[in-house]
């Protein structure tokens, strides 16, 4: 009787390895993909069958009720059964790993470059219950660690996706529940939004979170677009400034220029509304704005503004509690403005001359008989901030004329100084009756620039040579004429 059941058993055993449900465990569903514990299960059933039937063929193999076929074909098939389990089992996890950003704090470092630190947190949730509620055996658990995320790739990006971290990447070895991990990157462009990238376990991650700003500094930040600039002298140079809040104290700040000539005038203005503004105040969720600072320049320069020397200067944002005060009229060294505990940036302003023409002409109509020639003068004046260079005087005069300039260069023009410049202009033998223009140029270099007066143009008549005998016939024709009539008159008068 034994053998009869043992012979019906191997028969059962041998039909179910020639069935689909040997060969892979269990039948495929197609709702296990979009439901994935429930597939775990079904594999967790599928590797139990297939364990126990190769555990019952291996016990038949070695009592000789069963041939090596039989026993290789349900290792097969356990083994097959095994690796769909544990598949399985990884998708669960991997479906439920998941890297949060706990923080990301902005700060300024005393060089005045930007950081931000960064705070991952492992959330993964679920893996105990799994383990719980499926039986999952300790060596998988231990092996596959789901409570740990290993080989994590973080940066930041900017909008157009390029990486404005320094390092570029961090990678960060094991993330364990229950333990962040905080990372320090320098920030290669200063924003305020970036875009964390997170690359893990063949997953990527993308964030696009707004930077906490580091308040224990108490200050704000001050970052200048262009922190040294040149300018001529009676013009405006416009500071264009972003200061930045690093503060939960205070919210208001005072303005200040320190280290800038007296006769330099300053003024701060909101670029949007273009109003004058000496306080800034920071409201809720707005940690940056945007100032400019206009420095007007005097039309001379003096021994305090001298052409081409920089001036070195800072401008501050004191807190509105603050008792520091500022004179203008005192100096202040590095070491008090950095002492004071408050934002700063230090500026620099070139004051720049430029030359400038002006032609000045007591007549410019003349009028001549053939054979004369025309003598005129000009005063050439420079009535700029700066001397000019290499000033040459040149005239455009018509065919088969010709011209006498003295001077008709001059190395160096300074400033409200002028020079006179004598011409002579003789025409040809056979010149026509008629008008001729003459146009007087006047050009230099101021600064290396070239520079250019506004032409100047001469005109010249010229008339024909009157006939003395001739007109001298006239007048005594004329005259005949008149005394003639006045003798007829007289004569009919007396009749």
């Amino acid at each position: 009787m034994r053998c009869i059941v043992l012979s019906l058993l191997l028969f059962t055993v041998a039909a179910l390895q020639g069935s689909p449900l040997a060969q892979t465990g269990t039948y495929f569903n197609p709702r296990d993909d979009q439901f994935k514990l429930l597939g775990l299960k079904r594999g967790l059933d599928a590797y139990n069958i297939a364990r126990a039937d190769y555990e019952r063929q291996k016990e038949l193999f070695e009592k000789g009720l069963s041939s090596r076929a039989d026993l290789e074909r349900a290792e097969r098939t356990y083994r097959d059964a095994e690796v769909n389990y544990q598949q399985s089992f990884l998708a669960v996890i991997y479906e439920r790993r998941y890297i949060a950003i706990e923080r990301a704090i902005k700060a300024q470092r005393a060089d005045g470059t930007r950081r931000v630190k960064l705070t991952l947190a492992n959330m993964t949730s679920g893996t105990s219950d799994i383990k719980r509620l499926l039986n999952i055996e300790e060596g998988l658990y231990a092996l596959v660690q789901p409570d740990i995320i290993n080989d994590i790739y973080v940066s930041l990006m900017n909008d157009q996706g390029a990486i404005i971290s320094q390092p570029y990447e961090i990678k960060v070895e094991a993330l364990k529940v229950g333990e962040p991990a905080t990372i320090d990157f320098n920030l290669l462009q200063d924003v305020d939004v970036a875009t964390v990238r997170l690359i893990f376990a063949q997953n990527q991650d993308q964030k696009k979170i707004y930077f906490q700003k580091d308040a224990s500094a108490n200050r704000v930040a001050i970052v200048a677009e262009q922190f040294s600039q040149e300018a001529p002298l009676a013009s405006t140079a416009t500071f264009r400034l972003r200061m930045e809040l690093f503060s939960s104290a205070e919210n208001t700040f005072r303005l200040e220029v320190v280290n800038l000539p007296l006769q330099l005038n300053t003024y701060f203005q909101d670029p949007q509304t273009q109003a004058r503004i000496t306080q800034l105040k920071y409201t809720e969720g707005v940690n940056t704005k945007n100032v400019s600072l206009n420095v007007l320049l005097p039309t001379r320069a003096n021994e305090e503004l001298k052409i081409d020397q920089p001036i070195k200067f800072y401008v501050l944002a004191v807190p509105q509690g603050s008792d520091i005060r500022v004179d203008r009229s005192k100096t202040i060294t590095d070491e008090q403005v950095r002492g004071w505990s408050v934002g700063f940036t230090r500026l620099e302003l070139v004051p720049r001359g430029i030359g400038q023409f002006l032609i000045r002409a007591q007549q410019l109509y003349y009028e001549i008989n053939p054979g004369q020639n025309v003598t005129m003068t000009l005063d050439v004046v420079n009535e700029g901030s700066r001397w000019l260079d290499n000033v040459r005087i040149d005239a455009d005069v018509p065919l088969n004329w010709t011209k006498v300039i003295e001077p008709n260069t001059i190395d160096r023009l300074d400033p409200t100084t002028e020079r006179r410049i004598a011409f002579t202009f003789t025409p040809p033998q056979e010149v026509g009756v008629g008008k001729y223009d003459i146009r007087i140029r006047v050009t230099g270099r101021s600064d290396n620039q070239p520079l250019e007066a506004e032409p100047r143009t001469a005109t010249i008549q010229v008339v024909p040579t009157a006939n003395i005998l001739g007109t001298a016939v006239v007048v005594l024709l004329i005259i005949g004429l008149v005394v003639g009539i006045v003798v007829f008159g007289i004569r009919l008068a007396r009749r």
